[in-house]
């Protein structure tokens, strides 16, 4: 699962999700949209919020994740 889809089936709203992991909005949503690649610690934390659902691998490689490459 992305971390937009996880977002989206939990309701949280990136405000709130960025809170919880003491980043801005603006920087998630970089993550999001894959202008930026989060940190390999940041990517940890995401995984430990998100209970594993997004993983750091995915957060760190998300080429290899991509909807295409499961067909």
């Amino acid at each position: 699962m992305n971390l937009r889809e996880y977002l989206f089936k939990k309701r949280i709203t990136q405000v709130d999700f960025a809170k919880r992991l003491g980043i801005s909005r603006g920087h998630l949503g970089q993550i999001l949209h894959c202008t930026k690649h989060p940190s390999r610690k940041l990517a940890k934390k995401i995984e430990e919020e998100t209970e594993g659902k997004v993983t750091a691998v995915e957060l760190l490689l998300p080429e290899n994740f991509k909807e295409e490459s499961l067909t």
